[in-house]
């Protein structure tokens, strides 16, 4: 028999499978490495800025001034100032007055809160006259117009700016608060504040100098009961 010649060292047969070639070894741990670190990163990402908490965020102007309106505010009228007491100290000296009577808020303004009644003595456009009960023929004014500002929502010194989210969420409550009044209070003190007819109030107004031969004060009014003229 002639001799055997060497076998081909990279021929396949079931005895010698197919080489296997680094690039593919390779690319299995790159498989395998990826799905590791994608269920173990090396690092995570983090904001460096919490998220706001979701009261934060799910904070209503409307009920938070409905809450204001309905839970804090009523109480509040027995502290109002009275108003045959602070119409006497605003014709002795208003400066004085407002020291004794308003409460400040920032530089410069200053708001009263008054409970009073009068009787109606005169019905104008955006404001009916009282004359004050107790106040030997003194006169406030009641706002019946439009209402701006924030003197409902300082005027009674019950609300703290810092227990608010932001500046914005506090100044969109006193726009709810106008709001309120304009809807539960004006039409019935425009509809029940007839000549002669007395009305028991309680309202906010800045603290300001008179007008000369005009009413004491201007109020916006938070609460007010009418009766008839007899």
């Amino acid at each position: 028999m002639g001799a055997r010649a060497n076998p081909d060292p990279l021929a396949v047969s079931p005895s010698n499978p197919a080489p296997s070639f680094p690039w593919a070894r390779l690319a299995g741990f790159t498989l395998a490495g990826g799905a590791l670190l994608w269920f173990f990163p090396l690092w995570r990402v983090v904001p460096l800025v919490a998220p706001a908490p979701a009261a934060a965020a799910a904070f209503s102007p409307a009920e938070s001034a409905m809450r204001f309106w309905t839970e804090t505010l009523p109480p509040a009228r027995v502290r109002a100032v009275d108003a045959a007491v602070l119409a006497s100290a605003l014709r002795r000296d208003p400066a004085e007055a407002a020291r004794l009577h308003a409460r400040a808020v920032g530089l410069g303004t200053a708001y009263f809160h008054v409970r009073g009644r009068g009787r109606v003595v005169a019905v104008e456009r955006n404001v009916i006259v009282l004359a004050l009960d107790g106040a030997d023929g003194a006169t406030f004014a009641l706002k019946t117009g439009a209402i701006f500002g924030n003197v409902v929502r300082d005027g009674p010194g019950l609300l703290d700016m810092n227990s608010f989210p932001s500046l914005a969420d506090f100044n969109a409550v006193s726009a709810e608060l106008n709001r309120l009044v304009e809807e539960r209070v004006l039409p019935d003190l425009r509809r029940l504040a007839t000549m002669g007819a007395r009305i028991e109030f309680v309202g906010c107004a800045e603290a300001t100098d008179p007008a000369p031969g005009g009413p004491l004060l201007t109020l916006i009014p938070v609460f007010v009961e009418a009766h008839p003229a007899r």
